[in-house]
């Protein structure tokens, strides 16, 4: 009878992963390949480099978080007023503060031409919600108007318009 633990021993020896392909030839054009992309990502995405790029971009994106900080401010404030005008408890402004974030998202971002295509769907979305359909309609009107009489866009967004 023959030894089953040596059998079983034998089926499960593991060789290991493949190593860094030394068994390939040396002009592997795979391996080569292989070698220039790690060469390359090791070269440019060290921390002082990258420390560098903030560096330079860090006053811009301290002064675009402002500006967009600004814009949610006052859309907060004009979904405020509007549900505060409706009589809606404090505790149910949160979902018309998220409506008017969409709104000005969808101005920011989609041209002109499908704005109330898209106006439609977030106020079905937020309507199957439980929100009011007609204040979710006074809110999108707040909100764009703020956003048209006050200039609030930035003047890459506007180009959409």
């Amino acid at each position: 009878m023959k030894d089953k633990s040596s059998k079983h021993e034998a089926r499960t020896v593991r060789q290991g992963p493949p190593g860094p392909m030394t068994n390939s030839p040396p002009d592997d054009p795979v391996e080569e390949r292989i070698r220039r992309t790690v060469a390359r990502w090791e070269a440019k995405c060290t921390p002082e480099r990258t420390t560098a790029i903030l560096t330079d971009k860090a006053r811009l994106m301290h002064e675009r978080y402002v500006a967009q900080a600004k814009v949610m401010a006052l859309i907060d404030h004009r979904v405020g007023e509007v549900t505060d005008a409706a009589g809606i408890p404090r505790m149910m402004r949160i979902w018309y503060k998220s409506f008017g974030r969409e709104v000005f998202r969808i101005r920011r971002t989609i041209p002109s031409s499908c704005r109330e295509i898209e106006y439609d769907v977030i106020r079905h979305k937020w309507t199957a919600r439980g929100l009011d359909p007609i204040l979710l309609t006074k809110v999108k009107v707040g909100v764009v108007e703020l956003l048209d009489k006050s200039g609030l866009l930035h003047e890459g967004d506007k180009q959409l318009t």
